[in-house]
């Protein structure tokens, strides 16, 4: 089963959403104060992922899963526009064959001491060629691969310092990967209609798109997956954040199937995930209840889990694990006993704040006044001058030769 995953929302570029757990993150922007605030950008993500039932456990999440490809997306969302490729930190071994920009310079992957030789490059580009620049490779051989795409962009020295600021500082290579700094998005929409973006999903990169101006794309996008014969799935976030498993419990709730037939998703065989329809109805749970009202993963933190997380009782399982341990490191310790033991019949009752009750007929240190303390107690030094008094009274005592 192949699925066209998309959202329609906004992103502050000062503090932009985080993006797919572990594997991207932004580039920290230095900011000064003297700068103006950046307005909103409007954001469009695709991303797609292929598997078996609504439980999507055997999920592999990315673009290229879901049966539609970025030139087909480029063709319908914009028919008759020019488009330019960019790279930062461009291999000297796949360069394209024309470049309208080509600077050679010297990059340290990682932020460590080495350093390789890099291009940075901008060029012109066919619609049917965006697939290659984006994964970087053609039938199996090595190829160009782009940071991004600019629609109807205008070349020159602004557009180029605008690309700096958004990917001067990448490091592809990191871990999590350092790709884009959010605050030179709207620097690089002064100078183009749209900027297209390649995020990373789970599996493979996402294709997002950034404008100044709303996009009215929901219709144009469900009839490509519809050519694709990829099912549409709308998210309220971005595909890379949230769980596939819930937005398909969330689009059944409002399935009409009288007048869009029957749900195309299959039902998991066994009890699949939190948002599975089969372990819901195990459980006897109202399939007519909100998922808000549902104990789970919201969506601006939790969502970001991988489908193959282990649940609460995993983690409860393991918890209890951790105490049984403990309970035999206790049995180690020799002849010492267990204060955590529950006491037997022959032994002083405790009560549940862990003090001895007064049954007993010896009193404990807690009985004992201040007082009678410090009377009784003899300090080290008296100790040591009675012991050597009696030492010195032995010697006088002892018979002579």
């Amino acid at each position: 089963m192949r699925a066209f995953g998309y959202c329609l929302d906004t992103l502050d570029p000062q503090n932009p959403d985080r993006l797919c757990r572990g594997r991207e993150r932004w580039i920290e922007p230095l900011l000064d104060p003297a700068d103006p605030y950046p307005p909103r950008v409007h954001r469009l993500v695709v991303s797609g992922a292929k598997f078996s039932d609504d439980s999507a456990r055997d999920a592999t999440r990315g673009l290229v899963e879901a049966g539609v490809t970025a030139d087909t997306l480029l063709k319908a969302l914009f028919p008759r526009r020019h488009v330019h490729a960019f790279r930062e930190v461009g291999d000297p071994r796949a360069l394209p064959a024309e470049m309208i920009v080509e600077e050679d310079w010297t990059a340290a992957p990682g932020g460590g001491l080495r350093r390789c030789p890099a291009v940075r490059w901008l060029t012109l580009i066919q619609k049917d060629e965006a697939d290659v620049y984006m994964l970087g490779e053609k039938d199996g051989i090595a190829a160009p691969r782009a940071d991004g795409l600019l629609i109807d962009a205008k070349v020159g020295p602004e557009l180029e310092d605008a690309l700096f600021k958004l990917v001067g500082f990448s490091d592809p290579d990191g871990r999590p990967a350092l790709l884009y700094n959010a605050m030179g998005i709207p620097a690089v929409l002064e100078h183009c209609r749209a900027l297209v973006l390649f995020h990373l999903d789970k599996h493979g990169p996402a294709f997002v798109v950034y404008t100044t101006e709303p996009m009215d794309a929901a219709d144009t996008l469900i009839s490509v997956a519809a050519k694709g014969n990829s099912f549409a799935v709308p998210f309220s976030i971005p595909p890379m954040l949230a769980r596939w498993d819930r937005a398909l419990y969330e689009l059944r709730l409002g399935w009409d199937e009288e007048a869009q037939g029957p749900f195309p998703v299959p039902v998991a065989d066994e009890a699949g995930g939190r948002w599975s329809r089969r372990r819901r109805h195990e459980r006897g749970e109202d399939e007519t209840a909100s998922p808000d009202d549902e104990r789970g993963d919201d969506e601006s933190g939790d969502d970001a889990r991988g489908d193959d997380e282990r649940g609460d009782d995993e983690r409860g399982d393991d918890e209890r694990g951790d105490d049984e341990r403990g309970d035999d490191e206790r049995g180690q310790t020799g002849g010492d006993e267990d204060l955590h033991d529950e006491p037997s019949d022959d032994e002083d009752s405790v009560d549940e704040t862990g003090e001895e009750s007064d049954d007993g007929d010896e009193p404990g240190e807690d009985d004992l006044d201040e007082d009678d303390l410090d009377e009784d107690d003899l300090d080290e030094d008296d100790l040591d001058e009675d012991e050597r008094g009696e030492d010195e009274r032995g010697d006088d005592q002892k018979p002579a030769g």
